[in-house]
């Protein structure tokens, strides 16, 4: 009763309550490393105490030797770290960004609400999740047809999906009403905060597109970068003559300075004031 209250006062209190709140987010990043890599990510006991780790729905299960995908979950975004022979069949090297929106009151998955160009045609694509003898609907995706090497897309999540998945009512879906229920707040490591993508000339075109059909204009530019923030998250594209987009840099945020550097695989983990910074080689 006392969560159902809360969930009610939420809704009536919040000021984009029974709406679709306009602001877009980063909901998570994926990337697959390196077999070599990802099995001492797995393993360093060190990493694992800073940050909130599990292995995946339905149950956010502790990683274990076994996973192919580790996820590091923060209080409003994830990252989805895989290995090279991981259920999806994304092959070493493979990045994807997925945005989101957050949904209050009905659900409605119109992207054409949101847009403010209309010059990009987006196809849609729903990913569903069984509840014993029912499927629900876990969220809309949308994305266009660029060309590139990076994955980007688009959501809007099910409020119906959390209410199955935690066993009470919900009327929204935000980022933290799906993270907080399974995350130990405790934990250093607290959300990303900011990456660094070395991008091909297609997929700089392709952010920068897409980005700009939602109205989000740059923080900052030069003759080869441009940097945008979306929300909470500051994202860097350098333009370079590379063939496929690979990640340069993850910041993460942290409560306080970490007390050590780690050098995991072909990453490196470097503790600069509040932030623990990944740079990848």
């Amino acid at each position: 009763m006392k969560n159902l209250i809360f969930l009610i006062f939420f809704m009536v209190s919040g000021s984009k309550a029974f709406g679709q709140n306009d602001v877009l987010k980063l909901n998570h990043i994926y990337f697959v490393l390196d077999s070599a890599s990802f099995e001492e990510v797995k393993s360093n006991k060190q990493l694992m105490q800073w940050a909130n780790w599990d292995k995946g729905l339905p149950d956010f299960d502790p990683v274990d030797n076994k996973s192919t995908t580790a996820y590091l979950r923060g209080k409003s975004t994830y990252l989805e770290i895989m290995g090279p022979n991981n259920k999806f069949g994304e092959k070493t090297g493979s990045i994807g960004i997925g945005f989101s929106w957050d949904v209050y009151g009905e659900f409605s998955d119109s992207i054409d609400k949101k847009l403010k160009k209309k010059k990009l045609k987006f196809e849609k694509s729903e990913s569903t999740w069984d509840f014993g003898n029912k499927k629900i609907l876990w969220y809309s995706a949308y994305y266009t047809n660029l060309k590139g090497s990076l994955g980007t897309w688009y959501a809007f999540y099910n409020p119906d999906f959390l209410t199955h998945l935690y066993h009470m009512p919900y009327a929204f879906f935000t980022r933290e009403a799906f993270l907080n229920n399974k995350i130990n707040k405790d934990r250093a490591i607290k959300d990303l905060s900011g990456m660094i993508l070395d991008c091909n000339i297609k997929d700089y075109h392709k952010m920068t597109e897409e980005f700009a059909t939602f109205g989000i204009t740059a923080k900052d530019s030069g003759k080869n970068f441009i940097t945008f923030e979306v929300d909470s998250v500051e994202i860097k594209l350098n333009l370079t003559n590379r063939e496929t987009t690979m990640i340069r840099q993850l910041r993460l945020e942290a409560e306080e300075k970490l007390a050590e550097n780690l050098k995991i695989g072909k990453l490196n983990f470097q503790s600069i004031g509040k932030e623990l910074v990944i740079n990848f080689n």
